[in-house]
């Protein structure tokens, strides 16, 4: 590999994480907005720290998603 593919390669993943980090805090700024001081700080540390397919289902379901079921997703 070529020093320009491992820079390209590097920044491409660099760009995605970035791209997922946005996408957490855009979840997290929507979900305060709707549960307001139920969405803990304990919560929204939980919700940074979730793998890939749980923030998916949260992105999925933003409008319906209750506390409670919130709270289910995240034990």
């Amino acid at each position: 590999m070529t020093i320009t593919e491992k820079l390209r390669k590097e920044g491409m993943e660099k760009g995605k994480l970035e791209e997922r980090e946005r996408f957490i805090e855009f979840i997290i700024k929507n979900l305060s907005k709707r549960f307001g001081n139920q969405l803990t700080e304990e919560l929204k540390d939980k919700i940074r720290k979730a793998d890939e397919k749980t923030i998916d289902y949260l992105g999925d379901n933003l409008l319906e998603i209750t506390i409670e079921e919130l709270k289910g997703v995240l034990k």
